[in-house]
């Protein structure tokens, strides 16, 4: 069977198990009438709320995206990277997780900077500060919360992507390791390509290493996009008639995002849903609730992700550091 083949079986059945949970928590019980009670409830200033609050964590994200970028010398506009970040934003609604986005706005600024290792290295060390401050959050508003430590699938889950974080990150950037492989791929050339290329991000990525200011001004920003993540689903609750304890939410939420980093299905429909519905039960929600809090946010992230695709359609042909003015390196 041919890998294209094997691939489309694979994205097919994802996307049919992403449907099927999907469908399994609307049609559960009373739920789907319950939910429409719930969404028709919703008033205008709440969706305007959590637009803002949206648009605020992309803007965040972005502040952090130049820290990395400016530290080599490459001056990209906050508007250029919000752009790009909403095409990302778009790309990932046709595969799990966040992968297909992020490797779309490496390219396209990539493109721009004329350096695709160096785009990547900004777009993995705005993902990995992010992932490890809120790993950090989840652990630490977790001790604050002895009634949810004592929930083991609280507990355990945060364990777990703690654990397996710190493990990725030392596979990733264990040059020996790379070297190992390349002094045995023997004269395979499509070997010695890719490995020269994973060495050559790996040089990218660690140039960062030692700057502790830069990375802890990083962190920082990360500890105020994931607490505005907490006030963003704090206040979907809110919209949906859920009054919660903020520190049940800012415990929860991090466990949610946690869970959708693994792969289900195209853009984790169904399991986006089924993480809030069953996790916000903990914060003191119901099932229903949950999933018109999951419901909601998904909303507005298809909007600004549509606003993404509009601006992937207009996008020009950029190329070096000519484009548009809107890039330059300045020589350190």
């Amino acid at each position: 069977m041919q890998k294209t083949t094997v691939n489309k079986i694979i994205v097919t059945a994802k996307l049919a198990l992403g449907v099927v949970l999907l469908l399994s928590l609307l049609l559960w019980g009373d739920n789907f009438k319950e939910l429409w009670k719930l969404l028709k409830s919703i008033k205008a200033q709440d969706v305007l709320m959590l637009c803002i609050v949206s648009l605020l964590l992309n803007w965040i994200s972005c502040l952090k995206w130049s820290l990395f970028l400016k530290e080599r010398g490459f001056h990209v506009s906050q508007l250029r990277l919000l752009g790009l970040y909403l095409v990302g934003k778009f790309f990932s609604n046709f595969v799990p997780t966040t992968v297909g986005g992020d490797l779309t706005r490496t390219f396209l600024l990539g493109r721009q900077i004329n350096s695709q290792s160096q785009s990547f290295a900004s777009v993995f060390l705005e993902r990995i500060t992010g992932l490890a401050a809120l790993i950090v959050m989840a652990v630490f508003f977790l001790l604050l919360n002895p009634r949810l430590m004592q929930d083991p699938k609280i507990s355990i889950s945060i364990l777990c992507f703690a654990v397996g974080f710190v493990l990725s990150i030392a596979l990733m950037l264990n040059q020996r390791m790379v070297d190992w492989m390349a002094a045995r791929s023997g004269k395979v050339p499509f070997l010695v390509v890719v490995l020269e290329k994973i060495k050559k991000v790996q040089r990218d990525i660690l140039y960062f290493k030692g700057k502790y200011q830069l990375l802890t001004k990083a962190l920082v920003y990360s500890f105020i996009f994931h607490m505005v993540s907490c006030l963003n689903v704090y206040v979907a609750c809110l919209a949906v008639g859920v009054f919660p304890s903020f520190l049940d939410i800012a415990v929860v939420t991090p466990v949610i995002l946690l869970l959708n980093i693994l792969p289900v299905s195209p853009n984790n429909i169904g399991w986006w849903e089924w993480t809030f519905s069953f996790l916000l039960v903990e914060a003191g929600a119901g099932r229903t609730e949950g999933l018109a809090v999951g419901l909601i946010l998904r909303a507005i992230t298809l909007l600004f992700s549509v606003a993404g695709g509009v601006i992937f359609l207009f996008e020009k042909n950029r190329k070096g550091e000519s484009a548009a003015g809107q890039a330059c390196r300045v020589d350190s």
